[in-house]
């Protein structure tokens, strides 16, 4: 099975252990980037299969259209969750693929400061670089911010809650990653982060910036993670 995987890999070769020690390296963020993930053929690939897939719905959200995915079944995605498990087992071999989303902009803006719920997030640019405007920004920036652990997971955490709670605590460190077409982010979940102000030429479909995040995390302990989180926000909104 480890022999078909790797041998059939859609995910470009790399030092899987430069890839480890980049992400254990670079507290307090813990993140590592990773140029050329995918096959170039794939990174194609998926890019259409994500455009011609029928799940796209906008969110609801007059400040920053966007047009999102959720769980879209496109057996290219479960097969890079697969290889990431094969490829690098000291970070993936207790988790599982929990959760994954596309989000297309069709509007250029500066996304909302948040944390993801899972433990692991993978997240993949996928928009050719004909249609970014602006090489110098329009990716990730990451904050000195963890979310609390799981003892204190049932607060709120809204986007407004999010960005307070980053003003709190911070030492005044962020670090940016630059937009780029088949980069792949991998990074500690619970650190804060927002999508870079970014510039796309949006004339159509093709040419909005989108991204593909994969989650990775115990399934349990995902499930308990998302019942709190859902339970605290319920609780808010009926105060």
């Amino acid at each position: 099975m480890i022999k078909d995987v790797l041998e059939s890999s859609l995910i470009a070769s790399r030092n899987w252990q430069s890839v480890l020690e980049a992400y254990k390296s670079s507290t307090p963020y813990n993140y590592v980037v990773m140029d050329d993930f995918l096959q170039p053929n794939i990174c194609k690939q998926l890019h259409q299969e994500l455009l011609n897939h029928l799940g796209w719905r906008y969110q609801d959200d007059i400040e920053q259209p966007i047009i999102n995915n959720m769980r879209p079944d496109i057996e290219t995605i479960f097969t890079i969750a697969e290889s990431l498990k094969v490829h690098c087992p000291s970070l993936f071999s207790n988790y599982e693929l929990v959760e994954h989303w596309a989000l297309m902009y069709p509007k250029n803006a500066l996304g909302k400061v948040h944390s993801d719920i899972g433990a692991l997030t993978l997240n993949i640019w996928l928009t050719p670089e004909q249609y970014n405007l602006d090489s110098s920004g329009g990716g990730l920036v990451f904050f000195d911010v963890k979310r609390e652990s799981e003892a204190s997971s049932n607060k709120p955490s809204s986007y407004l809650w999010s960005e307070q709670y980053v003003k709190d605590f911070t030492a005044g460190q962020k670090v940016s990653v630059n937009y780029k077409c088949n980069r792949a982010l991998l990074f500690d979940a619970r650190t804060f982060h927002q999508t870079d102000t970014f510039s796309f030429a949006n004339m159509k479909p093709e040419s909005y910036r989108i991204n593909l995040s994969l989650a990775f995390d115990n399934p349990d302990a995902y499930r308990d993670r998302v019942s709190s989180f859902t339970k605290a926000l319920t609780n808010k909104s009926n105060d």
